[in-house]
């Protein structure tokens, strides 16, 4: 499995704290461009993932991936499920019907996953937007010739990504990227206007690196 450049896929993780018209503007991004919307939000209840789901229009709802709560996910027809490494041994008990991922931090752990999901999170490539002073001690030569290799899993590359990093992966044949801290900002309740802004921008950087260039 090798990604070519105009099958790069796009995933916006949520910003993991609600906030006023957030699903209006998750619904608006979703209704214009083509991505994956990841649904993360790690303190929230059952019921407030529910409520959230229910102000996104269902036609919107294939194109989102839920994190670990599966009895969520069984009342809604969403895109997939996503697993921390925590609750990884759940996604392994879901049909195989159901597209399913998981977040990694080394090759070695890619390898061990087999064939159990379809794609994982490869994190953090460069030092983390979201996350200030986190960043790994991945060998970028070592994920080239990885990524090069025949693979069970689609490889996404997560952690620090942003319309100027972009370019830096060029020559990385990941299958897709994963953007967070650089789209919501710090503060998204008070910077919702450049929210779409900063998207849109990845967005046409991914679409002109990516697509234009083998068009």
């Amino acid at each position: 499995m090798n990604c070519t450049a105009n099958t790069m896929e796009l995933i916006l993780i949520s910003h993991p704290d609600f906030f006023k018209g957030e699903t209006v503007i998750v619904s608006s991004l979703l209704d214009r461009y083509n991505f994956t919307f990841h649904l993360r939000k790690p303190e929230a209840s059952e019921q407030e993932l529910i409520d959230y789901l229910d102000e996104i229009p269902e036609a919107l709802h294939s194109k989102i991936v839920l994190h670990n709560e599966i009895e969520v996910f069984s009342n809604f027809k969403l895109k997939g499920m996503h697993f921390s490494g925590a609750k990884r041994e759940h996604g392994k008990q879901l049909a195989t019907s159901i597209r399913k991922g998981t977040s990694c931090h080394s090759i070695r752990e890619i390898k061990s996953l087999g064939k159990a999901f379809d794609y994982v999170y490869l994190s953090p490539i460069f030092e983390s937007i979201s996350k200030p002073g986190y960043q790994g001690n991945l060998n970028m030569e070592e994920i080239k010739m990885f990524l090069k290799e025949s693979r069970q899993s689609k490889v996404y590359a997560l952690g620090g990504i942003n319309a100027s990093s972009i370019a830096q992966l060029e020559t990385f044949p990941f299958d897709g990227l994963v953007v967070l801290g650089a789209v919501w900002t710090r503060d998204p309740f008070k910077n919702q206007d450049l929210i779409s802004s900063n998207f849109r921008e990845i967005h046409s950087t991914i679409h002109n690196l990516y697509e234009e260039s083998n068009s």
